[in-house]
């Protein structure tokens, strides 16, 4: 997995700042270039504000080029990043996934919020954010904090499908000099049910660790072909995705959690819904979180 090139969008709030800082710390770790982009509001727009003509379009889109251009000499002083700036006109979500297409970005960054982020600390997800999940067409990373000095530490939740893979590339490279947790969690099938039917406890503890077992090898296979190495500390849980997933975050108290858009083989139906519980840990999670798309041929 290489990144050459990442796009960060910024609407000049405290929350694109921190989105543009993690960029950057991408990009010179990466050795990436970074494009920082503004999404300047069109003039039917700026019309419900203050009255606008052509001229006033003009006379913001020059503003936000020299905003863009302060911007990028602050993150980057000493010139030492291939970087670009622009200004485009539109709806904020279509615009930063055309612009994705064509600066042919490995990688989006925006924040979790946007300017109208809330003061109370809690975890959310703006507007635009939501719009991007899922349609960018590239890996995109919200951002709720700005960079740490420490060593990062993520968590990666996976499906054992032929997605892991890039979920598991992409964390690990998150993860460098730092901390690697691997998550499988998976549900008895019909388990309900079973007990209701009179199955004994035992036979579904025979199952569990079974399936345990299994699922703990294939993520073993998984993490050793992703070249994550033994570093990578396996979890296999039985239970519902999302409180596992959420079980673990209260736990380990990762800097970054990593997974994909949707998961399952083709033509069958996973046991875990990590394609929901995606959008969940976009908004509930208080951590920055990595959305992986689902590859194109799987």
């Amino acid at each position: 997995m290489i990144v050459e090139r990442i796009l960060v969008t910024t609407d000049f709030s405290a929350a694109g700042d921190r989105a543009v800082q993690s960029a950057a710390d991408r990009a010179r770790r990466d050795k990436a270039a970074l494009r920082i982009l503004h999404v300047a509001p069109t003039r039917r727009q700026l019309a419900g504000f203050w009255r606008s003509n052509s001229a006033t379009v003009a006379a913001v889109h020059r503003q936000a080029a020299i905003t863009l251009g302060r911007l990028a000499e602050a993150i980057d002083p000493s010139h030492q990043l291939e970087l670009s700036t622009g200004v485009v006109t539109g709806t904020a979500a279509r615009e930063i996934v055309r612009a994705a297409s064509d600066f042919r970005a490995d990688l989006v960054v925006v924040g979790a919020h946007g300017e109208n982020e809330l003061s109370t600390g809690q975890p959310g997800l703006g507007g635009t954010a939501t719009k991007l999940i899922g349609t960018v067409p590239c890996p995109l990373l919200l951002v709720r904090h700005p960079p740490q000095d420490r060593p990062a530490s993520v968590l990666a939740a996976i499906d054992l499908s032929g997605d892991s893979l890039e979920i598991l590339a992409w964390a690990s490279r998150s993860a460098a000099g730092g901390t690697l947790h691997v998550l499988n969690a998976y549900e008895v099938p019909f388990a309900s049910r079973l007990q209701a039917y009179g199955i004994a406890e035992g036979a579904l503890d025979v199952y569990t660790d079974d399936e345990h077992t299994s699922r703990d090898q294939q993520m073993a296979a998984l993490i050793a072909e992703s070249g994550c190495g033994t570093n990578a500390h396996r979890i296999v849980e039985r239970g519902d995705a999302a409180d596992r997933l959420f079980a673990q975050i209260r736990k380990l108290a990762p800097t970054l959690v990593v997974l994909g858009t949707r998961t399952g083989r083709k033509g069958r139906r996973a046991h875990t819904r990590y394609g929901s519980v995606c959008r969940y840990t976009a908004f509930f999670s208080p951590t920055d979180v990595l959305v992986v798309p689902r590859s194109a041929d799987t």
